[in-house]
């Protein structure tokens, strides 16, 4: 989370909904934010486009039947909070949500109710509602919980129809805080809609490739990839030397006429046929493997304006990554103290194998493939019910995992917040406050009355900084009782489950169909983060105070503590205080 100035802006103090919806575009795009707060994959209406595809690769065969009904579960329970939905549906969800539910409802009548629904929230509506919703709640500075869940649906409406984040990202800082204009009122925020025309643009993109391109260029003219050491006449790169290199005898790879939302989708576009071209070219050049540089130039072909393009961020390394010497230490303990029983530990090498060779890659399609491959081969099948299928006992296997240690990765989240936002007050607020840590004292601080005075030293920091205000107000809640723990829990583990079922489906439609879903690049940072998450806490467990010997013991143990974490909050009567607060939020 990071503010940013807000000297655009005429009279901030008028204008707090609409500043809250700013900052938060800043922390739902940028790359490197925790997934929880990102925008979703799906909304509504991309929930009735999935579940009728999911339908269909059931007739096709593809996938088994049980994920229609489970896809159609997450789609009924979004459907009775989306207000953009509610809004659109010509029936209120009352009418559509006991049909979805049923279990005997037959497919086909699913498929109409789906299709009629699809309709109704359609990429078109369901965009120009969300606007019409957000223009109301900043003009009337409505309650932020809307704001946020708007916002969270307008990035992912605007993704989902091809509009890249990194252009979202840089188009809103560019808007909200550093660009030319002025922001004089809440419906200033119809300017930033327009930023994002609903027409795609035709883009001319170029890149330097390997000599070994020029000896199969006749064969990929069919894909609209010319290449050539000559560039074409309407195209101009003197100003680009990373990519334009005439005296070195440089090879070019031209796509022409791409359609697309904003130059990053452009490029990709481009890079996606490049790729296919390498790809094809493997099949019969074994020896080298073709290259391209990661530098490119985008040509708007409408307006004549030139952007030079890097590589996009591998979605392997959108994660917090430790410092090198830190990495160093923790490598040396792990060599030193790890161990496992050598069937697991042939287990978890082969697992950190897969990881290595999802991160090595820049295909989407090997990267998912990899890490749900690495995540499923951790699963120990012993533990297995009869009656369970592979995917059920890979979610109850995995989900005690992600749980586990969940309220403390976002508390400790929150602690870098307000010490970026600043020190010296959190640091005084802190200080005196039982606890061997940062999220152990903020624990105290948010919940216990005992400390409210240090809480309203932090309260009164925030200023214009709505989002860190709204956001520590949602810890206090989230914190106040061990019945609102279990709340958070539970939603977190629906979301989970949602989750793991959508990477399983995508990986069974890349490998049986060919096809790659659109939002695979976003599920691959939630499995890389699903799988270090296992893997890391193996390694814990293994380590000195060695708590277990093999791969199994691992998921059993985690299983049991994670049941004991939940039922010591459920306990009757039971409420916070300074002896209990550590090990009652935070599993230890």
């Amino acid at each position: 989370m990071l503010y940013r100035t807000l000297a655009k802006w005429d009279d901030p103090a008028k204008t707090p909904a609409l500043i809250f919806f700013a900052q938060l575009l800043e922390e739902m795009l940028f790359e490197y934010s925790l997934d929880t707060y990102k925008a979703s994959v799906m909304h509504t209406g991309l929930l009735c486009i999935e579940a009728l595809n999911t339908i269909r690769e059931v007739e096709a065969g593809t996938i088994k039947q049980p994920n229609v009904h489970h896809a159609i579960a997450e789609l009924a329970t979004n459907f009775e909070r989306d207000s953009i939905a509610i809004a659109l549906s010509p029936l209120p969800p009352a009418s559509f949500i006991p049909v979805l539910r049923n279990p005997k409802t037959p497919i086909r009548e699913l498929q109409v109710i789906l299709e009629l629904l699809a309709v109704q929230l359609s990429a078109k509506r369901y965009r120009a509602k969300t606007e019409a919703l957000i223009l109301s709640a900043v003009t009337s500075n409505g309650q932020l919980n809307e704001v946020r869940r708007l916002a969270r649906a307008y990035v992912t409406t605007l993704t989902a129809t091809g509009f890249s984040a990194k252009y979202l990202h840089d188009q809103a800082r560019e808007f909200f805080h550093y660009g030319q204009g002025r922001l004089t009122s809440p419906q200033s925020i119809n300017e930033f809609f327009a930023l994002f025309p609903s027409e795609r643009t035709e883009y001319t993109v170029v890149f330097r490739v390997d000599p070994v391109f020029e000896h199969v260029a006749p064969a990929f003219e069919k894909v609209r990839l010319q290449i050539g050491k000559n560039l074409p006449a309407d195209l101009d790169l003197t100003l680009f030397p990373d990519v334009y290199r005439p005296a070195e005898g440089a090879l070019y790879a031209v796509v022409a006429k791409i359609p697309a939302r904003d130059p990053y989708s452009a490029r990709e576009g481009a890079e996606r046929l490049l790729r296919l071209s390498s790809t094809l070219m493997t099949l019969f050049h074994h020896k080298e493997h073709p290259r391209w540089q990661p530098e490119s130039v985008v040509l708007d072909v409408k307006s004549g304006q030139y952007r030079q393009i890097s590589m996009p961020t591998n979605s392997m390394h959108k994660c917090a990554d430790l410092l090198q010497s830190v990495a160093s230490k923790r490598l040396q303990l792990f060599m030193s103290d790890f161990s496992l029983d050598e069937d697991s530990f042939q287990k978890f090498v082969r697992s950190a194998q897969l990881h290595a060779l999802a991160v090595a890659s820049d295909a989407d399609e090997n990267q998912i493939l990899n890490l749900w491959i690495a995540l499923e081969s951790l699963v120990p099948s012993e533990t297995k019910s009869d009656d369970a299928s592979n995917i059920e006992h890979i979610v109850a296997s995995v989900v005690p995992f992600l749980n586990f240690g969940y309220i403390d990765r976002l508390v400790n989240n929150l602690v870098k917040d307000l010490l970026e936002w600043n020190q010296t007050v959190t640091r005084k607020a802190l200080k005196g406050v039982p606890g061997s840590k940062f999220t152990d004292k903020l624990a105290r601080v948010l919940v216990l009355p005992a400390y409210t005075a240090k809480s309203q030293l932090i309260e009164d920091s925030f200023k214009d900084f709505h989002l860190l205000r709204d956001r520590y107000f949602y810890f206090k809640a989230t914190l106040q009782s061990p019945q609102a723990v279990l709340s958070a829990l539970d939603a977190h583990k629906q979301r989970l489950e949602w989750q793991i079922r959508r990477i399983y489906r995508a990986r069974n439609i890349i490998v049986h169909s060919g096809e790659t879903p659109s939002y695979t690049k976003a599920i691959i940072e939630h499995t890389h983060d699903y799988l270090d998450t296992v893997l890391s806490l193996l390694v814990k467990l293994a380590s000195k105070p060695k708590a277990i010997n093999s791969v199994g013991q691992g998921f059993k143990y985690v299983e049991m503590r994670y049941s004991r974490y939940y039922s010591t909050l459920q306990t009757k009567g039971l409420a916070f205080d300074d002896a209990n607060i550590d090990s009652t939020i935070y599993c230890r």
